[in-house]
């Protein structure tokens, strides 16, 4: 039986640090299954030294690169205002419709490099900040946005609630032990990921979810009464396979009403970096 958990058990390590370290961004090298993976960092100086902040994931589109989407994400826009992290992971080489280039895991869960990859940043930025552990995100474009589902298949117990951009459900077994909050964008112009796939995904949440009907709001449906609060949104527009100018603020939005119920905090092991 799970036990009742404090405010305390769900503040990391880093949040006994007298200080801590800011830059927009900031490169990190650390080794996860066996080599050495990069991520940049966006901590902007509005953190505060002992103040628990929400931990966002952004991951990149198939061939494209965590300095592209630090470029071009306006999530930094936000971050320093509302004093979040957020992280820019490097993909590494995959092949996807017969096509090889940098990107992330999406059809295997058992062995995933990126999947371990993800829980070493997290372990890493647990010690360096004040991280709350109930309000760790992710959200992604394309490839990145079909790994962000990955996630919330099968690291439900870590991730408050994702957000993909221009993805469906990845290719794999896809059973969470908890009603997990999802928002998607999806363009009806989308060549490359068919818009019914989107509502493919879509409905598999809601059913897993147990949500009632949708209810329209801020261009979007939003499925009420899910089960332990667990929203599903779906945003669906006139656009191709590309974030839509609203989805940034949407997202989050979205995710400032989110985080994870009261249970254990899985234990941590520390990642070695550099």
């Amino acid at each position: 039986m799970s036990r009742a958990f404090g405010a305390a058990d769900w503040t990391s390590p880093g949040c006994g640090k007298p200080a801590l370290e800011t830059g927009r961004p900031l490169e990190r090298r650390l080794l996860s299954s066996g080599g050495e993976r990069v991520f940049l960092l966006d901590a902007p100086d509005t953190l505060t030294p002992g103040k628990p902040v929400p931990l966002l994931f952004d991951f990149h589109g198939f061939g494209h690169s965590a300095r592209g989407v630090w470029r071009v994400s306006a999530f930094r826009e936000i971050a320093g205002r509302e004093a979040f992290l957020t992280v820019y992971p490097e993909g590494e080489t995959v092949t996807l419709r017969g096509r090889t280039g940098r990107g992330w895991e999406i059809f295997s869960a058992e062995g995933n490099r990126d999947l371990e990859f993800v829980a070493r940043m997290a372990e890493f930025l647990e010690r360096e900040y004040c991280i709350d552990r109930r309000r760790m995100y992710a959200t992604g474009f394309s490839n990145g946005g079909f790994f962000s589902l990955l996630l919330a298949c099968t690291m439900a117990d870590r991730i408050a609630a994702v957000a993909p951009v221009g993805a469906a459900l990845p290719p794999v077994a896809c059973r969470p032990a908890r009603a997990v909050p999802v928002l998607f964008h999806h363009g009806w112009d989308d060549e490359v990921v068919p818009v019914a796939l989107a509502r493919k995904a879509r409905d598999h949440w809601v059913r897993h979810n147990g949500c009632g009907r949708p209810e329209a709001k801020n261009g979007c449906e939003f499925y009420a009464g899910c089960r332990n609060g667990a929203e599903v949104g779906y945003c669906e527009g006139e656009f191709g396979h590309h974030w839509p100018l609203p989805a940034t603020r949407r997202i989050w939005e979205f995710f400032r009403r989110q985080k994870l119920p009261d249970a254990a905090v899985p234990n941590r092991e520390g990642a070695s970096t550099r």
